[in-house]
């Protein structure tokens, strides 16, 4: 006979499942606002994912602990709501640097666009439910919250450079990924298993083939200036436009950024200047993190090639060809 507290305490989770999906939304983005003055609840955050997937991968054990029981119901429904909090905690806390990356490029319009649904399906319980009905869509899913909060918490725990958290992100949701979806649908045929091995080989593979589609989301371009001159003491850019005319140019340009980055990090980053769609020259720069209003750094093009007149761009590129920011300027006639 089950307690009559239980029903109750079902009935009232259930009617509540709406303020839920809104606490995990604030959530979500205060720890967007937090994690920089308290790192520690980066950690907890990575704890959290890594922990609910370790729940989910042993569903079966706990629900058959309370099976025929009058907690089974309430197992359920709970275990439901916590991934799903956890889902919702991990898009909207990844969402804000994801969209600091827009200026990058439209490489990552898909990208943004995949979190973003994401995160929308996250609080729409039809279609969450819906979703989590289907097991391997369901651990696909689970496997993306991990792999898009890795990519942001990586460098904000262990200060990783940008390329090695996406390295890191991609093995370690590969590593997690492989289990769970092994466990999907039982026994099955050979090639079914060559499948999910490959797709897990994907997943892990993902810097080699997709690095370009994958914002640096814990970088993000705080000031940028096309400028003739720098000041070095004051590290200011002086003269600066989006136009300039050709005789302008006599000492060549200069390409100002300032780049936010986690504390403590050190990163090697490029700026790669292109003329009318071509690439000119690459120059190597070293940012350090921590400053709130961007690390301040510089290339100088010396000398442009002639004819300098035309369109111009600058990209800001990690080692990987993660692009951070673009300046973009142009050079006319006299």
């Amino acid at each position: 006979m089950h307690p009559q507290w239980l029903p109750r305490l079902n009935a009232l989770l259930y009617r509540l499942r709406h303020l839920w999906a809104v606490g995990s939304f604030s959530l979500g983005l205060a720890s967007y606002f937090l994690v920089e003055r308290k790192p520690w609840l980066a950690a907890v955050l990575t704890a959290i994912l890594v922990g609910t997937w370790l729940v989910l991968l042993t569903e079966n054990f706990w629900l058959r602990r309370f099976r025929g029981t009058g907690m089974e119901p309430l197992a359920q429904g709970a275990l439901k709501l916590m991934l799903q909090g956890v889902h919702q905690e991990a898009f909207f806390f990844s969402l804000p640097f994801v969209i600091l990356q827009w200026s990058g490029g439209a490489e990552y319009f898909l990208f943004t666009g995949l979190v973003a649904a994401a995160a929308l399906v996250s609080i729409v319980d039809p279609l969450y439910f819906r979703l989590a009905s289907h097991r391997a869509v369901y651990f696909g899913f689970h496997a993306w919250a991990l792999f898009v909060a890795l990519l942001v918490l990586l460098p904000l725990i262990f200060k990783w450079p940008t390329n090695f958290a996406l390295d890191g992100a991609a093995l370690l949701t590969a590593l997690f990924a492989l289990p769970s979806f092994w466990r999907v649908g039982g026994p099955r045929p050979a090639y079914r298993w060559a499948i999910l091995v490959g797709v897990s080989v994907a997943i892990a593979t993902v810097p080699v083939w997709g690095a370009r589609l994958v914002p640096p989301l814990t970088l993000s371009l705080e000031e940028r200036a096309m400028a003739v001159s720098i000041n070095r003491s004051s590290r200011e850019p002086l003269v600066t436009g989006r136009t300039f005319r050709a005789s302008e140019l006599g000492d060549g340009l200069y390409a100002y950024t300032a780049i936010r980055a986690p504390l403590g990090l050190g990163q090697e980053v490029s700026h790669y200047w292109f003329h009318d769609g071509k690439l000119v020259d690459r120059i190597g720069l070293h940012l350090t993190g921590g400053r709130r209003e961007g690390y301040r750094t510089w290339s100088h093009k010396a000398h442009l090639p002639a004819p300098a007149v035309g369109d111009w761009r600058v990209e800001v590129r990690t080692d990987k060809n993660q692009i951070v920011g673009v300046l973009r300027f142009t050079v006319i006639p006299d």
